[in-house]
């Protein structure tokens, strides 16, 4: 039994962390929530970094500006620029009684940093779940791939995977939609990807770009079966609007531009394809012997 002032409590509260907004936009605050049962006054919240341990998932290191605890539940974060994971935990009284620390909540991004990137192959974001699909994490270091699905659940690759040197191949039966990165012991991270699993073979799939693409650059969107034979007579949406209805079977873009950001789908004899994400990049810009690639991205 744990003795908190006059209070006396069986175990510890669970905090719940939550994070907003999950997806990085460049230079953008990132803020942490941290709730905790019964909400009565006296608490201090403490913030952490989830840092990945080769013989657990993570372990904590308290975020700069968290030493003493915060009065407040929201922790603002400025200006993150890789995929990170954090939790919370709070604490009141003297002895000082402290809850559980909360399960890791993440944000991710989908732009390769300098330490690692992740590929997939086959390098589209949808996948029928007979299929074969490997994720391979590129870099110098030791690297494990990790999910987040949809419903909520953290794992990495040898729960439903089996991992090969730094390649995940993932086995059909415990494949899942979610988000997929790469972490490494020292705390660094990769790119995230989405991927999106399709259930029902007899709906089509939309070929799209697994990675964020440049402004200027071409795209082209393609409707394909489950056989990977390219459909005809399809129809194209941009965020739910039909956008192409002339009955190719591809979608082609000579230019994207910011406007063409957003959710796409393919329909073929009535069925859909599942929705996909197109981020786009803003172009390089090069001048006085400086290069840079401005990030955006949106949830």
């Amino acid at each position: 039994m744990f003795l908190h002032d006059a209070k006396s409590l069986t175990s510890p509260p669970q905090p719940v962390l939550s994070v907003s907004p999950s997806w990085l936009n460049p230079g953008a605050s990132v803020t942490l929530s941290c709730e905790v049962q019964p909400q009565d006054a006296g608490w201090r919240f403490y913030w952490y970094k989830a840092v990945p341990d080769p013989f657990s998932r993570y372990t904590y290191e308290l975020l700069p500006g968290s030493t003493n605890g915060t009065e407040q539940n929201s922790f603002i974060i400025n200006g993150p620029t890789r995929t990170a994971g954090f939790g919370c935990r709070a604490g009141r009284g003297e002895p000082k009684f402290y809850t559980y620390y909360s399960e890791p909540k993440f944000i991710w991004s989908a732009d390769p940093g300098p330490a690692a990137s992740l590929s997939v192959n086959p390098d589209r974001v949808q996948h029928f779940r007979s299929e074969s699909v490997s994720l391979s994490c590129e870099g110098n270091s030791t690297w494990r791939v990790m999910r987040f699905t949809e419903t909520g659940q953290l794992s990495y690759c040898f729960i439903w995977g089996k991992m090969t040197g730094t390649t995940c191949t993932i086995d059909p039966h415990r494949y899942h939609s979610g988000v997929y990165w790469c972490e490494s012991g020292s705390g660094e991270t990769s790119n995230a990807i989405n991927i999106t699993v399709q259930d029902d073979s007899s709906n089509p799939l939309l070929l799209s770009p697994v990675h964020p693409v440049t402004e200027g650059d071409p795209v082209t969107l393609s409707c394909r079966d489950k056989k990977q034979n390219l459909l005809s007579g399809v129809f194209f949406y941009h965020n739910d609007k039909l956008i192409q209805n002339d009955g190719r079977g591809e979608l082609n873009i000579s230019a994207v531009s910011k406007s063409d950001e957003g959710f796409y789908k393919c329909q073929h004899s009535g069925k859909d394809s599942p929705r996909s994400w197109i981020i786009i990049l803003k172009q390089q810009i090069i001048c006085c012997g400086l290069k840079t690639n401005t990030q955006v991205l949106s949830t």
